[in-house]
Parts: C-alpha cells; structure tokens; sequence
C-alpha cells in the first residue's frame, strides 16, 4: 500500500448530519450493543453498503438468510433497492 493510499484510508473528515429521531434511536441501539460509538456504526454501515454494491454490481445477490437445524428449511430475504 503505498503511502498516499494509506494517508486517504487514515485521514478523517469531519461532516454534520441530520437524522430522523427514528435514525438516530437505531444508531444508539446499535451502538449501546456493539459498545461503539454512533461515528463508529456510520462508519461500518457505509463500509457494509458499499461492499453491497461492489457484489451487487458483479452480478450477486444480496440479502440474509437462516438454516433451520431442525428441518433444514432455509429462509432468505434479498435486500432489493442497493
């Protein structure tokens, strides 16, 4: 990695936004969980969309799903919009 790659990916800016009050209780919850700060589950969830769309773009679906133990039945849902 050279060093102007490794300056971009290191180096902050600093940005206001504004969120509903529904946004940002989810931002809280999620960090309270996770024991970060709300910066940090922005930071994540931009990085997570992204790769969303990378993979999207590649022709991949993408979504979440479970596999029942029990009777091996799978649930999936696609997350339709990225």
């Amino acid at each position: 990695m050279s060093n102007e790659t490794n300056k971009t990916e290191t180096s902050r800016v600093r940005m206001t936004l504004d969120l509903s009050q529904r946004l940002n209780d989810v931002a809280e919850r999620i960090a309270k969980n996770k024991q970060t700060t709300k910066a940090e589950v922005l930071r994540f969830a931009l990085e997570f969309l992204s790769a969303a769309e990378n993979a999207k773009e590649s022709g991949m679906h993408v979504g979440a799903w479970s596999q029942n133990d029990t009777d091996g039945t799978r649930v999936e849902r696609e997350f339709i919009g990225l």
